[in-house]
């Protein structure tokens, strides 16, 4: 599929909200009263968001942890940094909650983590970054609003689509909201559409973000956008998502529905013909049997 390339100029800064971290896995850091981190990535990063938070922040005790969904490239730090941090607390969607005690979403989220951790191994020394069950201590859902004080509060969105999970979290007052990969992730000129369990929530949910009419984005991946490259962003997400879902129709139907060899020709296209990625080939991988397996429900519900 030929792709238009595009440019936007993403920010590490909008008002009170940074970006922290490193590469393609960045934080986003919430300067209120109660500082808020949303989404502290891979756990190879713990040590360096923790000691982005502390440049910041003196006391700690009161930082609130805020995930978007419960993928390991947005949780994977969480427990590190509540073993370093004494007081913290965890928000996430109900379901969310859930995932993150079930043995078998614990075991696959430290095996995507470990490739990082491995080639990070020099600078871990004397770390212990390890994932493990996390507890949410604030459980939310559509609708809901998280105060902050000081009259602060994120109005709480339900988003699926990426994943069931998913919240995306918006500050009316600084016109900001905080996406996850809701809005789509972008890499090298190219829009991605990540809608891993349902294209129709995904589309749903990104014109629910548009709805907002939002100054500013914090896209997961990628860094902030403001003004009308945030207006862009969005329109031309919503644009690719469709343009995704039909490749992926067409190729199911070139391979008679064979989602293992459309899954095999993408990959090659996509990501094997390629030199640089935002992503480990693994993940890449799940996420795009995701994406084929949510294309073909689709059709066949069509039929």
């Amino acid at each position: 599929m030929k792709r238009k390339k595009m440019l936007f100029k993403f920010s590490d800064q909008y008002k009170n909200v940074l970006m922290i971290g490193n590469g393609h896995i960045p934080a986003f850091l919430y300067c209120s009263r109660k500082p808020v981190l949303i989404d502290p990535g891979v756990s190879a990063f713990g040590p360096l968001y923790l000691k982005k938070v502390k440049g910041h922040f003196q006391n700690l005790e009161s930082l609130l942890i805020v995930l978007t969904h419960a993928h390991f490239d947005h949780c994977g730090a969480t427990p590190y940094l509540i073993r370093n941090i004494q007081g913290v607390k965890v928000a996430a969607s109900l379901q969310a909650a859930h995932i993150l005690k079930r043995p078998n979403a614990i075991a696959l989220i430290k095996r995507l983590n470990a490739e990082y951790e491995q080639e990070m191994k020099d600078d871990l020394k004397g770390e212990d970054v390890s994932f493990e069950a996390i507890c949410v201590d604030i459980e939310l859902d559509d609708a809901d609003t998280l105060e902050l004080g000081d009259r602060e509060f994120f109005k709480v969105m339900s988003t699926p689509g990426h994943t069931r999970d998913c919240l995306s979290y918006y500050l009316p007052d600084d016109g900001i909201v905080f996406t996850g990969e809701s809005a789509g992730v972008f890499e090298d000129g190219f829009m991605h559409s990540p809608f891993l369990t349902s294209y129709e929530d995904y589309v749903s949910s990104l014109k629910k973000i548009i709805g907002l009419k939002p100054r500013a984005l914090a896209v997961a991946h990628n860094g902030i956008l403001t003004g009308e490259d945030a207006e862009i962003f969005l329109a031309e997400s919503l644009k690719a998502a469709e343009d995704y879902k039909n490749m992926i129709a067409d190729c199911l139907t070139e391979y008679n529905g064979d989602s293992k060899r459309v899954v095999e020709k993408i990959t090659a296209d996509e990501y094997d013909s390629q030199p640089n990625h935002i992503q480990k080939r693994a993940p890449f991988i799940l996420n795009l049997e995701a994406k084929v397996g949510a294309v073909a429900r689709l059709m066949e519900n069509k039929d």
